[in-house]
């Protein structure tokens, strides 16, 4: 045997053993490297869906504070100036003083009406200023002064009065002192009331019937609000007023409590009542209320007990929105006076703009008007024990409406009302007719 040849083959067989072994080696790595990478593309996919989660919740929670801050972005027609113009619409100045900033807000609206055996006639119906100071973030007042049909000394029945003159010292979210001349908060429509943030002329039968709307009071309480995140409601919140008052007086009949708003500046019982309300909103644009009022109307034991519930729901360019109230009142012996006041309304808007008119002079010069078709159903019943077994009053009203909103808070509305009654007239009795009204708030 030729040695060589035996070497050589040795030699070669060292060499294929020795590749074959760094190629299992290399395999190795290469399978270690692919699976460190699939580990890491599988971290970086966590991560990134992490990221895209946390930019979601952050964007919600954005659109909740711009809503708390604006909430005509989701809501115009039942977000009034409640807030005050510390932060939205009217002109802000500094203090001449050096200290804190003064804003000047408000809204005006005329209306003409034309009813079945009724004079029709155009009417200045309000003309409210907004005034509001800020010393500093946790110090503010906020006003609203009314003059309605031109005023005391018009004809028509003018008046002009302090709808609202409250000072606030603002302590946290949950909970912030208040006291002044304040809205009652019963019922959603007597605190978001202004003309024009409202889609119909004529407010609902039962915010005038039986909550006494526009409804103010001289008081002092609390107020504040609520994120408490639960599982999936990432938007729930809940917000809160309660305030002790004059409370309503003995001026009430069987058409209402609209006479039976106390004084500003007395009680005529010595005795003071409570009213609050609770919001609930599940998600942004969804909001439902629950309301109570409790307290003593006359210099003897007779109390006025109510509750109400209230709700508003968005559906893209859909609103829903109504309310229920209900009094029970007691009564003294031998009088006749309403004992129940009850009522609801429900109303439907639906917001839209069709591209035709967008080379008209409807669309000119403004970025996103609005048409919006409204209807609205209202009923309401009192309790009339003095007609002598006639039966309560009653009365439903009908309302069909459109509306044109160049910008939020500039509207001229066109609207039909069908009214019926039973027994004595609340409103407008059996008669029909057509209204017609142009506001603007600044």
């Amino acid at each position: 045997m030729n040695l060589k040849k035996v070497f050589a083959s040795l030699l070669c067989l060292l060499i294929f053993v020795a590749s074959s072994a760094k190629a299992d080696e290399l395999s190795q790595i290469k399978q270690q490297m692919n699976a460190m990478k699939a580990d890491y593309e599988a971290q970086i996919k966590r991560l990134l869906e992490r990221v895209e989660a946390l930019e979601e919740k952050q964007t919600k929670e954005v659109a909740k504070i711009n809503e708390k801050i604006d909430k005509s972005l989701i809501d115009i027609d039942y977000v009034g100036r409640y807030e005050g113009p510390f932060k939205k619409g009217g002109l802000v100045i500094d203090n001449p003083a050096g200290f804190g900033k003064i804003s000047l807000g408000g809204y005006a609206d005329i209306e003409f009406e034309n009813f079945q055996n009724r004079d029709s006639n155009f009417d200045q119906h309000r003309w409210i200023i907004n005034l509001g100071a800020e010393l500093g973030e946790r110090l503010r007042f906020y006003s609203e002064y009314e003059i309605e049909h031109g005023g005391p000394d018009a004809s028509g029945g003018g008046e002009a009065k302090v709808e609202q003159a409250w000072i606030d010292y603002l302590i946290s979210d949950w909970i912030n002192f208040r006291a002044g001349a304040l809205l009652v908060p019963f019922g959603r429509y007597n605190l978001y009331h202004d003309s024009d943030l409202q889609d119909l002329t004529d407010r609902p039968l039962v915010a005038r019937r039986v909550i006494p709307t526009t409804w103010t009071e001289s008081g002092v309480g609390f107020h504040g609000g609520f994120n408490p995140k639960l599982g999936e409601y990432e938007d729930l919140s809940l917000d809160y007023e309660v305030y002790v008052f004059n409370g309503l007086d003995d001026g009430f009949s069987d058409t209402g409590f609209r006479s039976a708003t106390g004084s500003l500046g007395g009680d005529n019982n010595n005795s003071k009542s409570v009213a609050a309300r609770l919001a609930i909103s599940p998600f942004l644009g969804h909001e439902s209320g629950l309301s109570g009022y409790h307290g003593k109307y006359n210099k003897l034991d007779d109390r006025i007990s109510g509750a109400a519930f209230d709700w508003l729901s968005t559906f893209g360019p859909l609103e829903l929105v109504g309310e229920y109230a209900y009094f029970d009142v007691d009564q003294p012996p031998a009088t006749d006076i309403a004992e129940t006041l009850k009522g609801y309304y429900i109303q439907a808007n639906y917001h839209f703009w069709p591209e035709f008119l967008d080379n008209t002079f409807l669309k000119e010069g403004f970025d996103d008007p609005q048409l919006t078709l409204v209807s609205r159903y209202g009923w309401v019943k009192i309790e009339d024990d003095s007609d002598a077994g006639v039966g309560d009053n009653e009365e439903s009203r009908f309302t069909l409406g459109l509306n044109y909103r160049p910008v939020p808070s500039w509207v001229f509305k066109l609207e039909y009302q069908w009214n019926r009654t039973e027994n004595e007239s609340l409103e407008r009795g059996d008669n029909d007719g057509f209204m017609a009204s142009v506001a603007m708030g600044f």
